[in-house]
């Protein structure tokens, strides 16, 4: 046998080393994002906000629907409520937001970017009020009105139908309401919306709120429609009570008392925070019972009532506050709200318990953290043990 030479011993190190760095890479590779995309188990902290459930699909392909953490926008169309805005007649608060529809605003505007920027921001839930007034329907929010939602020229219902379409692994569902005066169809925006989506629409006699995830993107239907309304009866209009906040809803119409508390506590206030918090840590620690075949909306919002006195004081001395808080107050209040969020999603809420039963989390400035760090820390409850399918 002949034996190497030096040359060929070289050629075979550099070979056999050049194997080896190939064999390396093809481990790290195979275990980095590439690998993390064929499983579907993409890190909550990396993942693409906007097609977040198909790149995490390894998490959630067989989990029930009603059981999946999910960011949501509340008041999802209030984003296009102008400064001075019109109003709409038969609101629930047309006749307070009357006296200063521009104070009315203030505390009406619950997000700042539009819906399709809403679901690319992680919302896979939309809380739509539409308000019929002028012979056109237009989002609001008690009383002050936005934009057109059905026009071909500006109107957002187009924009959704396209991301729904360009979307088939992200399952949304979009909870509607319908204001109008007396003799009015309120059944319109639903079938409308029905007709926009299409086959898109899942049925209800067919899939449930604890259908799993998988589910609905085999059978193509992504989007859920939710009659809040109760004025459509047909099988793709989801009933009112297929969805539950399981008390975590901060009431309204605070007494005088706690009006007067709130004005000498300072603003934000914590108290504000703190209903909030309360309600939603009590929801979350409660078994769901007869809920568990509905969808749960934990209501991480702030109920701005009791800070109406400190807004007049605010609009009084306009010159001294920025536009952040004089015309965006709800959006303010917010603010301080989401931070407190986002340290109970990373701590307390990721116990068992409180984690086992999360669902739908609807938040007020939906968008407004860096870096998505909300949604995101929403969205990572599922990587959780044991609630992985």
């Amino acid at each position: 046998m002949r034996r190497a030479t030096h040359g060929t011993r070289s050629r075979r190190s550099a070979a056999g080393l050049v194997a080896l760095v190939l064999a390396v890479a093809t481990v790290v590779i195979g275990s980095g994002p590439a690998q993390a995309a064929r499983t579907g188990r993409a890190a909550a902290a990396t993942v693409d906000l906007s097609r977040w459930m198909g790149e995490m699909r390894g998490y959630l392909d067989g989990r029930p629907l009603n059981r999946i953490a999910m960011p949501g926008s509340h008041d999802s169309g209030s984003w296009s409520i102008p400064a001075d805005p019109g109003l709409c007649t038969s609101g629930w608060s047309y006749d307070a937001a009357k006296l200063d529809p521009r104070l009315a605003a203030s505390i009406s505007r619950a997000q700042s970017g539009s819906l399709t920027e809403q679901l690319d921001q992680g919302a896979r839930y939309l809380d739509l009020r539409l308000c019929y007034e002028g012979g056109q329907w237009r989002t609001f929010h008690g009383a002050p009105m936005g934009g057109l939602f059905f026009d071909d020229a500006t109107g957002e219902a187009a924009s959704v139908g396209r991301w729904i379409d360009a979307h088939p692994s992200e399952v949304v569902i979009i909870s509607v309401s319908a204001a109008a005066p007396a003799g009015a169809d309120a059944t319109e925006p639903l079938n409308r919306l029905h007709a926009l989506f299409g086959s898109r629409v899942a049925d209800r006699t067919e899939l449930s709120p604890a259908s799993a995830y998988g589910d609905f993107v085999r059978a193509g239907e992504n989007v859920v429609l939710v009659d809040a309304s109760a004025a459509v009866d047909r099988p793709w209009a989801w009933h009112a009570n297929d969805v539950s906040d399981r008390g975590s809803y901060p009431a309204g119409n605070p007494s005088w008392w706690d009006i007067l508390k709130s004005f000498f506590n300072g603003s934000p206030p914590q108290q504000v925070y703190d209903q909030t918090l309360s309600l939603n840590q009590a929801a979350l620690d409660r078994e769901p019972g007869p809920d568990a075949g509905r969808f749960f909306v934990l209501s991480s919002i702030v109920q701005p009532d009791v800070q109406i006195p400190q807004l007049f004081l605010i609009r009084l001395l306009a010159p001294f506050f920025p536009a952040a808080v004089r015309d965006n107050y709800l959006m303010h209040l917010a603010n301080g709200l989401n931070s407190q969020l986002v340290t109970k999603l990373r701590t307390d809420w990721r116990a068992p318990g409180p984690a086992g039963h999360m669902n739908i989390v609807t938040i007020d400035g939906l968008g407004h953290r860096p870096q998505g760090d909300l949604q995101r820390a929403v969205i990572d409850i599922n990587t959780l043990p044991g609630r992985a399918a």
